[in-house]
């Protein structure tokens, strides 16, 4: 873990939604930095990801840092309730039913069915951190075309594939993705190359 990880902002965080009603996973640079991965520079924020129904339980429980209120957000690519809070100096991002459309597939984060069951704890003086499962970080990058943070969670994966790629599998299996994106993930992961990624790699003008 580095020691750009805002830990206090964490600790916090953790103490503040502790209350078994809410489920949340930590993702984004923090989540990677918590997982010891390189990233080049320090985590700007912190994202904090929950579905769509716990966005007002984590809001007024987060309202003594809240900096604004939770609002829904829709771009070309990107469909979510956002809301941003100052904790112990770091900014935090709430994102509520986080939905994306690009690269022909579309892909949800589903907090309390899929990513905090599959969550890893990771320890924080004590203190058991939800963070994000590696296939979401692996899968979502992809589909911001973000190669570096790709990589970055791919070869994490690819460093303990019994306990990741099985999770990646799954996530891949519950979402609508494109064969190209699916298999650019499971080569990324050293999970192999199925058929699809040369598709991917042509339409993104990629080697």
């Amino acid at each position: 873990m580095g020691s750009d990880v805002p830990t206090d902002a964490l600790t916090e965080l953790a103490s503040v939604l502790k209350d078994e009603e809410v489920r949340f996973v930590i993702g984004g640079s923090t989540g990677l930095a918590l997982r010891g991965a390189e990233l080049g520079r320090p985590p700007r924020d912190l994202d904090i990801y929950v579905d769509e129904e716990d966005v007002g339980l984590a809001h007024r429980l987060l309202r003594a840092y809240a900096l604004d209120e939770p609002e829904s957000s829709v771009t070309d690519r990107y469909r979510s309730t956002l809301s941003h809070y100052r904790i112990a100096g770091a900014m935090v991002e709430l994102v509520g039913g986080f939905q994306v459309t690009a690269c022909d597939s579309v892909y949800l984060t589903e907090v309390r069915e899929m990513l905090h069951p599959a969550c890893d704890l990771i320890d924080l003086g004590g203190i058991g951190l939800p963070v994000v499962p590696l296939g979401h970080e692996l899968i979502f990058n992809l589909l911001r075309e973000r190669q570096d943070r790709a990589e970055a969670a791919g070869k994490l994966i690819a460093a303990d594939p019994a306990r990741h790629i099985p999770k990646l599998r799954l996530l891949l299996e519950r979402n609508r993705l494109a064969e190209g994106v699916s298999g650019l993930a499971l080569k990324l992961a050293g999970a192999g190359e199925p058929a699809g990624l040369t598709e991917l790699s042509n339409r993104e003008g990629r080697p």
